[in-house]
């Protein structure tokens, strides 16, 4: 029990000791990516990894492995594919460990090598749950190769109750180490993140860790971060200043005052965040009406980010009638 000597108003006994167990998982390259095509040259992402490595995270997601043929090389930048040359200009070895996103059918086997050949020491799997037979067919060949393994069931959201029993069954004892609950288009609040942690925690037992991550459409990503690390949470994902697709993330900052654990230090990340707030504008990720509404309706942000990609972006009221009007 401890302290939170930041206010006076509430007593002794309100901090646990808790929170200090949670796994950070960083994926400001690889979620920031999708804002500037993941065109980040290679100095900044080497000091991205700098200071998360001096901050004490656990994990930097670096960004994906794709197959060749999805994306056109000269359309995207280097963190779509994460080749070896690139990874080893901007990572090295040492407590933290570096992730990589697969896509399920955007990646083949030839593209994950095994873990010893490579500076990559987790994969984790992107998929959604109509594709799950796939996504468990590549993660036995990730764990064959010797992988930490995360899953990512994308847009649970949007599916009924009923289908996220039936993902979790099939991933309960599947080998995998980690699952996240993903909020694919801003639409939890923290009550649906209770409800979530505990499920996904009672399907997949005490052998798989269960983490979070959280876009931040209505301004809940870390709102409902808190209350997956309330509920028992193993890992939490977030990015610098939280860029990411649309609205963006939980941001990293945030994420590490709360957490106020003293393996991480705040500030060498601190000295990046500048830099990343200048990015802002002319990525558009972050709060804005677009973002809030549908993530209100709980859609794709598509439509909200070729709306922010307009002049026209804070001309709202007709998107939400239009939406309304679907609902």
């Amino acid at each position: 029990m401890g302290l939170d000597n930041r206010v006076n108003c509430c007593p002794d006994g309100l901090v646990t000791d808790r929170r200090r167990r949670i796994k950070v998982l960083d994926c400001t390259i690889r979620d920031g990516g999708i804002c500037n095509q993941w065109d980040f040259d290679h100095a900044l992402v080497r000091q991205v990894f700098d200071a998360l490595a001096a901050s004490g995270i656990d994990y930097m997601e670096v960004g994906y492995k794709t197959q060749d043929g999805v994306f056109d090389r000269n359309a995207v930048g280097p963190w779509r594919f994460c080749e070896e040359a690139d990874l080893r200009q901007v990572v090295e070895a040492g407590p933290m460990k570096i992730a990589t996103m697969v896509d399920v059918n955007r990646v083949t086997h030839k593209e994950i090598p095994p873990s010893d050949d490579t500076a990559i020491d987790v994969i984790r799997i992107a998929t959604y749950a109509h594709q799950i037979e796939d996504a468990l067919t590549l993660l036995d060949h990730c764990l064959e190769q010797g992988y930490e393994t995360f899953m990512n069931v994308m847009a649970v959201s949007t599916l009924s109750p009923d289908e996220v029993d039936t993902f979790l069954k099939k991933l309960a004892g599947s080998g995998i180490h980690n699952v996240a609950i993903v909020d694919s288009y801003g639409a939890l609040y923290p009550y649906h993140v209770r409800y979530l942690v505990h499920k996904y925690m009672n399907y997949l037992g005490e052998q798989t860790k269960v983490g979070v991550h959280f876009h931040n459409n209505q301004q809940q990503a870390f709102a409902n971060s808190i209350a997956a690390i309330d509920e028992g949470v193993d890992f939490v994902d977030a990015t610098l200043h939280g860029i990411g697709r649309g609205a963006g993330n939980c941001p990293l900052e945030l994420l590490l005052f709360y957490l106020d654990n003293p393996r991480h230090d705040p500030r060498p990340i601190l000295d990046l965040v500048e830099h990343f707030a200048s990015m802002r504008e002319d990525l558009r990720w972050g709060y804005h009406l677009p973002y809030a509404i549908s993530g209100y309706f709980n859609i794709h942000p598509r439509s909200a980010m070729d709306r922010m990609a307009r002049m026209d972006r804070y001309q709202v009221r007709e998107m939400f009638e239009t939406l309304a009007k679907d609902t």
